[in-house]
């Protein structure tokens, strides 16, 4: 039995040992920052849309081009003139060519270039607030996925604590077994106890492993790099009232914010379907070139040069409903997009009355389980004693023990909790990163 209790130390010791790299929670979010997959992506998309948001891109400005081109054919030709003359050309050869400099302006275009060019500056405003959505995400995940390391590390002390109180237990039944003093349960309990107290405690490493792996991912880190935290508590912070919380969401909550811009895109998608309702005026201007030969005919050859100006006018007058259809469909979009944005509103303050009501349930919990813990503490040092006199048998100690443990850990649970509801709060309200970067 001593080779088991050596063995089960020596491995617990070296866990302990292993080396883990402590790292604040501000260091953390700033390696997320520069290395989190999802933030480089959406900060990648907000430059597409800042470099789409561009008066060329509104069709405003004019267009440029240069056409040109040759074109040369062999025809057998027959021509019948007024007169009776007929002319014959066998494989005669006919060359075109034409070049020319051309420039189209729309002068108007049923206001649908301003449309453009707000919905634009809207789809870029639209991308920063991805951005900011998907930073203030993943600094609530690191920091939640931080202070569940921290608590499952105090859960490891917990369970490293219960083990030495086992192990002492264990060797106080040994000495009573040496002398005679103590029985075959009482000793066999104390075996059973310390062996499930280690294998709570190599579960709990398991535990703390697999959540430095989820650390690491959100942080684009090494996955099997060892981080613990540095904090010593749950640092838990003053909240401001339900009234603040509720008027900073309509300020700065990042998927109201998305939201709403949302809305202006419908907007304009509908003053650039209603634009299709005007006509069309583009001026044009150029410069052309023209020649062409022929084998056959009264001119042989023929050149033009000089420039060329001119107005279009379009207007449709049926396109089979194609534009009310349009119109119709467009309006009702916009329509979804105030419901939706009423429907995240109201959601948005039920999750801030729900979580502000929980907070304050789960502190006034946390006081009486911390008063437990400390009366907990003293009844255990007093047990401990008796165990050591005998006054008391392993089995009402090991009830004592656990209700210790659990007063711990109820404690640690519901700090971890706050910290949890403190994190969303101050998501929803659009101060996460300024809090604990």
């Amino acid at each position: 039995m001593k080779k088991i209790i050596i063995r089960i130390t020596t491995l617990c010791l070296l866990l302990l040992s292993m080396d883990m790299q402590a790292q604040s929670l501000s260091q953390l979010i700033a390696t997320a920052l520069e290395k989190n997959y999802q933030i480089a992506i959406a900060k990648n998309e907000t430059q597409i849309a800042a470099n789409n948001n561009v008066i060329g891109n509104t069709g405003k400005l004019p267009s440029i081009n240069i056409d040109g081109g040759m074109s040369t054919g062999w025809y057998n030709s027959q021509q019948n003139l007024a007169d009776g003359t007929v002319r014959k050309g066998s494989m005669a050869q006919n060359t075109n060519l034409n070049l020319g400099i051309i420039a189209n302006w729309t002068l108007f275009e049923g206001f649908k270039t301003t449309a453009t060019r707000n919905k634009l500056g809207i789809l870029q405003a639209l991308g920063e607030a991805n951005t900011k959505y998907y930073i203030e995400q993943t600094v609530s995940d690191i920091a939640v996925a931080y202070y569940q390391l921290y608590y499952e590390k105090s859960l490891l002390e917990n369970y490293m604590e219960s083990l030495e109180i086992s192990r002492y237990r264990f060797q106080v039944e040994q000495k009573k077994k040496e002398i005679g003093a103590s029985n075959a349960v009482n000793y066999g309990l104390a075996i059973v106890d310390y062996q499930t107290d280690s294998m709570n405690y190599l579960a709990q490493q398991n535990t703390i492993a697999s959540l430095q792996v989820e650390l690491n991912r959100l942080l684009n880190m090494d996955l099997l790099n060892n981080t613990l935290p540095t904090s010593t508590a749950f640092d838990l912070m003053q909240l401001p009232s339900k009234d603040s919380l509720l008027a900073a969401i309509t300020r700065n909550n990042a998927a109201m914010e998305q939201t709403k811009l949302r809305a202006l895109i419908a907007e304009n998608d509908l003053r650039l379907a209603k634009a299709n309702q005007y006509p069309k005026i583009d001026l044009f201007a150029g410069y052309q070139y023209t020649a062409s030969q022929s084998a056959v005919g009264f001119v042989k050859s023929n050149s033009n040069l000089g420039p060329t100006v001119g107005v279009n006018v379009s207007f449709n007058l049926f396109n089979g409903g194609a534009v009310t259809r349009a119109i119709t469909n467009t309006d009702l979009l916009e329509e979804n997009t105030q419901i939706a944005t009423e429907e995240t509103t109201q959601n948005l303050q039920a999750q801030v009355h729900t979580l502000h009501q929980q907070y304050v349930s789960v502190a006034n919990r946390l006081e009486l389980a911390k008063q437990n813990t400390a009366e907990m503490q003293k009844v255990i040092e007093v047990a401990l004693q008796q165990l050591n006199k005998g006054t008391i048998n392993g089995f009402d100690f090991r009830l004592l023990q656990q209700n210790l443990l659990n007063s711990k850990l109820t404690t640690l649970q519901l700090q971890n909790i706050l910290k949890n509801i403190e994190i969303s709060l101050f998501r929803l309200s659009g101060t996460v990163v300024e809090r604990y970067v």
